[in-house]
């Protein structure tokens, strides 16, 4: 009985460290991302988008990513083209994550490129060599 008692507080100790670190870098990104750090902004998204160490929300991420990619943030432009693809946080509108899609892979962003050309099916899509 003791033993499991032991396991348990051990247990709880390093999860409730883990929760902390974790709250302490979601607030660091943040403040990256309130400077206007682009990565970060992005990564902000990403969080509010999973719902990681913060409260999950569609419409924080759009914002987020929707900060990012006005500084041309190439995954950010590919995460916010998937919102408009899925609805997420925003009205579905699969033009505008077309148009996403490839700013994205003109930026270099390869899922970006693969999502481009699924949607439009057009030889004209962007060649990104890597």
């Amino acid at each position: 009985m003791k033993k499991s008692l032991l396991v348990s507080l051990l247990c709880l100790l390093f999860l409730s460290g883990t929760a902390h670190a974790d709250a302490r870098r979601v607030q660091i990104v943040r403040e990256a991302a309130e400077q206007g750090d682009a990565a970060a902004q992005n990564k902000l998204g990403v969080f509010y988008e999973i719902g990681a160490s913060i409260e999950q929300s569609d419409v924080e991420a759009v914002k987020w990513f929707r900060m990012a990619a006005a500084q041309g943030h190439g995954e950010a432009l590919y995460n916010l083209g998937e919102m408009y693809e899925a609805g997420r946080g925003v009205e579905q509108n699969i033009e505008e994550a077309i148009s996403l899609y490839k700013k994205s892979c003109e930026r270099g962003c390869k899922c970006g490129c693969r999502k481009y050309r699924q949607l439009t099916v057009d030889e004209e899509a962007p060649v990104v060599s890597f």
